[in-house]
């Protein structure tokens, strides 16, 4: 393996700082989509105990962000890839648009597959800029299994999208993880920069 792959851990071996960091933060955060489908009524789940919102949402959230971040760590790694360059900026952009394309669905629900192209056709440039065979792979993976999981998780009657056209699920809820797996990296490069502020 190269130099840069042996370089220090970006998040730190063991910190459960980061790891509690990426559960909260990550799961109030990507809860915030799902509020704006509640507030559309394009989402309907069977409990309200947490200020209108399922209680189980956040911690479901927060699970997933930090296996998002081991998962991409994984991948980096087997693909002998350096991680990004730390970028405040970058992440912030990368989580706003995710943010944009997630409470997109909610006013244009309605625009089905249409929708689902027009997400995909935004999510190619910001793939194609900085590419690297471990972004695209977690981007594919995470696309494919985030409707998959929460295809199971509809099975189990705990919520229901009320226009799904994909099975359970709606066909625009695959390029809506394409672009949340694109905050991933950043993420990482952001752990780092502390990481490598706190050591020095």
């Amino acid at each position: 393996m190269n130099s840069q792959s042996n370089s220090k851990d970006l998040v730190g071996k063991g910190s459960w700082r980061v790891r509690l960091a990426v559960f909260l933060g990550g799961g109030l955060f990507i809860s915030l989509g799902d509020r704006v489908h509640i507030n559309y009524g394009i989402l309907t789940q069977n409990d309200h105990s947490f200020f209108g919102q399922a209680w189980w949402v956040v911690p479901t959230f927060g699970v997933v962000s930090v296996v998002l971040l081991e998962g991409w760590r994984a991948l980096r790694r087997y693909y002998d890839e350096a991680p990004a360059e730390p970028s405040l900026r970058r992440l912030l952009w990368s989580a706003l648009l995710f943010q944009a394309a997630y409470a997109s669905s909610g006013p244009f629900d309605a625009w089905g597959p249409w929708l689902a192209v027009i997400l995909t056709l935004l999510w190619l440039p910001r793939i194609t800029f900085g590419f690297t065979r471990a972004r695209l792979t977690l981007c594919l993976l995470l696309a494919l299994l985030g409707p998959l999981g929460e295809a199971l998780q509809a099975a189990t009657g705990i919520f229901s999208y009320d226009h799904p056209d994909w099975g359970p699920v709606p066909s625009w809820l695959f390029p809506i993880y394409l672009h949340g797996a694109l905050v991933v990296p950043e993420l990482e490069a952001f752990f780092a920069r502390n990481a490598t502020r706190r050591a020095a």
